[in-house]
C-alpha cells in the first residue's frame, strides 16, 4: 500500500540550498491508526521509514520527470527519537539533509530528519536502489 493519500498527505516543499523539505499531514482516520494502536495512534516506526522513501521518490521524479521507484537495500542508521502520535502531530516535515546518487551502481543515499516543530522526531540513513 502506498502511504501517500492513505497515511499522509504533502501540505508543501520548501528547498534552501541542497536541503528539501516537505511538511506532510498526518491522516488520523488511516487503517494502519486503527490497528496501531486502537484509542491511543502511533505511527509505525516502518511507516516513517516508508514515508522518506516516498517523499525521495517524489523529489527525484519532480526533478527528472521521469518516475522513480526506489528499494531500500539498506537502512544505515535509524534513530526514532520520540513518538508520532497523528494526535499530537497533526503536520511533520520531513527534511531531506542529503541526497546522493551513484549512477554506476543505480543506488541513492539520503539522509532525512523527521521534526515536529522543529523538535527531532527521527533520523533516517538509508541506500535504495533504483529500479
Amino acid at each position: 500500500m502506498e502511504l501517500k493519500n492513505n497515511l499522509y498527505t504533502i501540505v508543501s516543499k520548501e528547498g534552501v540550498g541542497l536541503m528539501v523539505s516537505y511538511t506532510i499531514k498526518l491522516i488520523p482516520s488511516c487503517v494502519i491508526y486503527q490497528a496501531h494502536f486502537p484509542g491511543e495512534p502511533i505511527t509505525p516506526g516502518v511507516c516513517i521509514v516508508q514515508m522518506a522513501k516516498e517523499l525521495i521518490e517524489e523529489l527525484l521524479t519532480e526533478q527528472t520527470a521521469v518516475a522513480h521507484h526506489l528499494e531500500i537495500t539498506k537502512v544505515k542508521n535509524v534513530k526514532f527519537l520520540s513518538i508520532i502520535s497523528p494526535k499530537e502531530h497533526q503536520q511533520i516535515t520531513y527534511q531531506i539533509k542529503k541526497l546522493e546518487q551513484s549512477e554506476a551502481e543505480k543506488t541513492i543515499e539520503a539522509q532525512v530528519v523527521v521534526l515536529s516543530e522543529e523538535k527531532p522526531m527521527a533520523k533516517i540513513s538509508l541506500i535504495m536502489h533504483v529500479g
